[in-house]
């Protein structure tokens, strides 16, 4: 698949969420019509998720036009915030789907894969979730950004159905995963521009459970992953105010 996309937060997203469906791996990115239609021309992908407004005042639309007049047979779905206003031009130039990119990118993943139910998004075991809060803390001081890392120590058993919900709540970009600890179970999320405690798992909430909620926030507390993890985690076991 070749993802089309001239925002880099919204591709970083949607490659997160991509990367967790079986089946679907990501060969080519673009973000104006020049380099999509060499992208796609020269790797041939099965798909192609294609954004419909691009860097440099191109369109979608344009590209849409050019790769059918090329003989291209794969799957090409269009993602826009304006859905409605430009669905009819955009199926008549020849995509398969037209999506909102905020509301209905699980609609589109059942289209594109041809599954009823494409498998929720899981939290990710310790060396995945290192080495993509790694990459998330390079993003954040390339861009300035702030980014919160919470820690939730606690008991398998409570932090189980907790995972759950924080991966379906949390937005695209953020990331929750397993800490490696030998004693105990640990739950971690980190969020751009988060806030003092993740979504579903509030303050009120944890009071009265046997969780226990550490946090770090780069810059002010460490530069690195492991940095961050780390303060956190002591906070979350109380031994770090």
């Amino acid at each position: 698949m070749v993802l089309v996309e001239d925002s880099f937060t919204i591709r970083r997203q949607l490659l997160q969420r991509l990367d967790t469906v079986p089946g679907l791996r990501v060969v080519g990115e673009a973000a104006d019509e020049a380099t999509a239609l060499t992208l796609i021309g020269y790797l041939q992908p099965d798909a192609v998720l294609l954004d419909l407004s691009l860097a440099q005042g191109g369109s979608g639309i344009a590209v849409l036009k050019a790769l059918r007049k090329q003989g291209y047979r794969g799957q090409v779905h269009v993602l826009s915030h304006q859905t409605e206003a430009y669905r009819a031009a955009v199926l008549a130039a020849g995509a398969d789907g037209f999506f909102d990119k905020a509301e209905e990118l699980e609609l589109m993943l059942r289209q594109l894969t041809g599954q009823p139910e494409v498998p929720p998004p899981r939290p990710f075991d310790a060396a995945a979730l290192h080495e993509r809060l790694d990459q998330m803390v390079r993003l954040a001081v390339r861009d300035g950004s702030d980014l919160v890392v919470h820690v939730l120590a606690g008991s398998a058993e409570a932090l189980q159905p907790l995972a759950a919900r924080l991966i379906t709540g949390l937005d695209g970009g953020d990331l929750v995963g397993w800490l490696g600890t030998s004693d105990g179970a640990r739950l971690c999320i980190a969020q751009i521009d988060g806030e003092d405690a993740p979504p579903l798992a509030s303050r009120a909430e944890l009071q009265g459970s046997a969780l226990r909620l550490g946090r770090a926030q780069l810059p002010d507390d460490a530069l690195s992953a492991g940095g961050l993890v780390t303060l956190a985690e002591l906070r979350a076991l109380g031994r770090l105010p």
